[in-house]
């Protein structure tokens, strides 16, 4: 007999599996990954590296231009997250509009609004600050529902 715990556990999973599989298949990009809202991947902005992308930071418009797309892989072969795709992001922005480290909403005329947490990691020069997004997602529905399944489990006492 199942558990109440595995059989919320397994619901969960097929309702997440479920509902990244539709996004994946009416794809318009055969390129394009199944990172559960249909997200660019490193291909996708890696191709706009030199581009404008805005950022609406309170009253402010803040222009970010993507600079640079690295892709990197797991540490060991082996490793939990292998199958990952992994990949950083490196935009300039004016030295005088700073962001914090946080989440923005980015706009971009090909890629369209993104939600990135983006953290500035220094300045190039007097005119420019850097920022970095750094970005470790499942591939597919399948890995990420395979993580969700090796994810500890939290136990309340009740």
């Amino acid at each position: 007999m199942q558990t109440r715990r595995k059989f919320i556990r397994d619901s969960s999973l097929a309702a997440v599996t479920a509902s990244m599989a539709p996004a994946a298949a009416l794809a318009h990009d055969p390129r394009s990954r199944a990172h559960g809202l249909n997200e660019p991947g490193f291909e996708q902005f890696a191709g706009q590296v030199n581009t404008p992308f805005f950022v609406q930071a309170g009253p402010q418009l803040v222009r970010l231009v993507l600079v640079g797309a690295d892709s990197f892989s797991a540490a060991s072969p082996d490793a939990e997250d292998a199958g990952n795709e992994k990949f950083s992001l490196r935009f300039i922005g004016p030295v005088q509009q700073p962001l914090e480290q946080d989440t923005y909403r980015l706009d971009h005329r090909r890629l369209g609004r993104l939600e990135i947490f983006i953290v500035p990691v220094g300045s190039l020069d007097p005119t420019h600050s850097l920022y970095e997004a750094i970005f470790d997602r499942p591939l597919d529905a399948a890995g990420l529902a395979m993580q969700l399944s090796l994810a500890p489990r939290r136990v309340q006492n009740g």
